[in-house]
């Protein structure tokens, strides 16, 4: 049964009480008397002392710790919190031949993003193609493909501007959040490490910065091999680039554990047979008829649908109806609903990852 912390009046009647039953003549105790204020100052002390007892208790599990407590118990697993990291990118320039862009160079977006240019670059035949890295860590830097970066301080001889190319700025992402390190280090405490487990190349693919969600195939193309799949749901697309899947793969192949300083990685055996699996996505639209059909509701299914695809739609697995229609009647505010669309369960392949489309939403 769970320990139930007393409140601060329960705690001051109990003393209170305790006086009365031991001290003759003591039955009824004025307000101001000196045996009530006696009561009410070791209560707010015991008080305290059970706050403090209750606190401790809390940061001896992994799923009650606050920040400190669980970064404790991180530790001792060998798990650290992933740091931020600043976005990168690259993009086409135009110039005078011979006029270099120094390394340094500041470039911003319409978003008020600020990038700085990674080395010098000379331009040649009137081209030249700018690598540049953002000036803070944060998600919010990674844009989409072929926006428009303007120089801070324009260069003579150079374009004002710099086109991003096909990759778009990309790998930015904030410091771990306290909810996804305690996920961790909860995979950690109930699946330990096997050498090269299914779970293991899970495990060390989300140890990587960004990556929000990785799944597994053992002997995905026969005997000897494993496919493994990933997203990064905060960047602006889910799905990884080229770049970003061989960053994965290379930390899964040899990486440093953070607790040992170790070098650990896949068995040597395995490496061959690592698959990183280019993934696309599949979308998931909804037709629904609901009552209410207010801003209010439809949002919060939007919500609750998120959740659902992100919680359930993995390569190779299937939302079923029922889930579906169970997320919907959960809803805050829903009342009834009819859904049109889909009709039936809805299956990703083991290279498709379910993502939320387009929904329809009229009255009930």
């Amino acid at each position: 049964m769970p320990f139930t912390r007393n409140t601060l009046q329960e705690i001051v009647d109990r003393i209170t009480t305790d006086f009365q039953t031991r001290i003759t003549g003591a039955v009824s105790l004025l307000r101001r008397s000196v045996l009530r204020v006696i009561a009410r100052v070791n209560a707010g002390a015991f008080h305290l002392l059970y706050e403090y007892l209750d606190y401790q208790a809390r940061q001896l599990f992994v799923s009650t710790a606050d920040e400190a407590g669980l970064e404790a118990i991180a530790s001792e697993y060998g798990i650290s919190r992933i740091a931020a990291v600043q976005a990168v990118g690259s993009g086409a320039i135009t110039g005078t031949t011979g006029v270099t862009v120094p390394a340094g160079s500041q470039l911003t977006s319409t978003s008020d993003n600020l990038y700085e240019t990674d080395e010098d670059v000379t331009i040649a035949g009137g081209v030249g193609t700018v690598a540049f890295t953002a000036v803070t860590a944060e998600e919010d830097a990674n844009d989409d493909p072929a926006i428009t970066l303007t120089f801070v301080s324009p260069i003579a001889g150079i374009s004002t501007s710099l086109t991003v190319d096909a990759d778009g700025i990309y790998d930015g992402a904030e410091e771990e959040t306290d909810d996804a390190l305690r996920t961790r280090v909860l995979l950690r405490k109930r699946q330990p490490p096997h050498g090269g487990a299914y779970f293991d190349y899970e495990d060390w693919a989300l140890e990587v910065s960004g990556v929000t969600r990785a799944w597994s195939f053992p002997q995905y193309m026969g005997i000897g091999t494993i496919g493994l799949a990933f997203v990064r749901d905060n960047d602006t697309s889910i799905i990884p680039n080229a770049a970003q899947m061989a960053t994965v793969r290379a930390y899964i192949v040899e990486h440093e554990d953070p607790g040992t300083g170790l070098t650990v990685g896949c068995p040597v055996t395995a490496e061959p047979g690592l698959i990183m699996i280019a993934l696309e996505q599949q979308s998931i639209d909804f037709s629904i008829s609901i009552y209410p059909n207010s801003a209010a509701v439809r949002a919060a299914v939007e919500d609750a649908l998120t959740d659902l695809i992100e919680r359930e739609g993995g390569p190779g697995e299937t939302i079923y109806l029922s889930e579906i229609n169970e997320t919907i009647s959960l809803t805050t505010g829903e009342q009834y609903h009819t859904l049109t669309s889909p009709i039936a369960d809805v299956t990703a392949a083991t290279n498709k990852v379910h993502t939320l489309g387009t929904i329809t939403f009229s009255d009930y």
